[in-house]
């Protein structure tokens, strides 16, 4: 009895001192992001008062290419101090200084964000990579028909849109190769009823162009879509100083997809006048905030619906007298928008 005691007040020790170490980490942990926002807060108040006097184009580790009022650019480098408490991205808002010469700028604030575009990187990867930040419109992006036309991924980047509160715009690319009978305007058919803005162009043509220019006037935008939808091509047609080459289309497997050009975000000034973000093509979107109770939200053509739901709090996956099923039965709402919303639902968490 006395070894058995022995050995269980031993196991109950390194438990306790298990515990205690994990708690001690935590702690730890704790402190040094209270001491970080700390000295944040210090960085910030050094420049109360003061205007930003640059805008990041691109960013490369720990330089950045910077865009100041009269124009003109320069590669500059962070601080340490920014490096490590805040970063940068392509978008945000930055105050500089002089560095060891009068040509050399060191950058050493970053004005806080009104938003962040995030991409995640794969599946375990729940905080995601910013790759732009303050940010007015998403168009997103997509033909209608080579690649052909992905509605689970244009719901995606609506719920995106709506989660930071950025303005979307569905952007259809290669008008030239989608005649009115493709099946592709009849799928697109249910954003209009939404609300969402619908510009039609083609590189090619140049049909549509001034439409879409005229939409991103005076604003900063960002393209989102999956390779291969034509987005360096629109670049180019739009004229965007700095855009890069088109890609060529990979029909390996008896799938139709874009191949990766453009490997780095980068701000791109649109002739008379707004900015547009080139971002690399976006397999995994970064709905990195979002969690299965506040998705519905994002969905507002479910909302007439779901007041009639028998619970208040219905998900509408498998509850007894959901509205919003009963109106996809019954075709008032559209199938494919209920679908991407429970492709969604499936990979959040609770």
């Amino acid at each position: 009895m006395g070894r058995k005691a022995k050995s269980g007040g031993r196991i109950a020790g390194r438990e306790r001192r298990r515990e205690s170490g994990s708690d001690s980490r935590v702690r730890s942990s704790e402190g040094r992001e209270k001491q970080e926002a700390t000295q944040r807060a210090r960085l910030l108040a050094r420049f109360e008062g003061i205007e930003p006097d640059g805008r990041i184009i691109c960013q490369f580790g720990s330089h950045a290419e910077t865009q100041f009022a009269d124009g003109s650019r320069l590669l500059c480098m962070l601080s340490p101090k920014v490096h490590k408490l805040q970063g940068v991205c392509v978008g945000d808002l930055v105050w500089t200084e002089r560095g060891a010469t009068d040509a050399e700028r060191i950058i050493q604030g970053r004005v806080p964000r009104r938003n962040e575009l995030r991409r995640r990187r794969g599946e375990d990867d729940h905080t995601g990579h910013v790759i732009a930040a303050n940010v007015d419109v998403m168009a997103i992006t997509t033909a209608l028909k080579e690649p052909p036309l992905r509605t689970g991924a244009l719901d995606r980047y609506l719920v995106l849109a709506s989660l930071l509160g950025i303005e979307p715009m569905i952007v259809l690319t290669k008008l030239d190769q989608s005649p009115s009978t493709d099946p592709g305007w009849q799928a697109i058919e249910p954003y209009r009823s939404l609300g969402v803005p619908i510009v039609a162009t083609s590189a090619t043509s140049g049909e549509g162009l001034d439409d879409l220019r005229e939409a991103l006037a005076g604003r900063i935008s960002v393209f989102a879509g999956h390779s291969g939808v034509g987005k360096s091509s629109l670049c180019l047609a739009l004229g965007l100083v700095g855009a890069p080459e088109a890609g060529e289309m990979s029909r390996s497997g008896g799938r139709v997809r874009g191949r990766h050009k453009t490997s780095i975000a980068r701000l791109l000034d649109l002739p008379g006048g707004g900015r547009v973000v080139d971002t690399p093509g976006v397999r995994a979107i970064g709905l990195v905030d979002l969690c299965r109770t506040d998705a519905p939200i994002h969905f507002p053509d479910f909302a007439v619906f779901a007041e009639k739901c028998a619970y208040r709090d219905c998900l509408h996956l498998e509850e007894e007298d959901c509205a919003v099923r009963i109106a996809v039965a019954s075709g008032e709402l559209a199938a494919s928008r209920y679908e991407s919303y429970r492709r969604l639902m499936a990979t959040l968490e609770d």
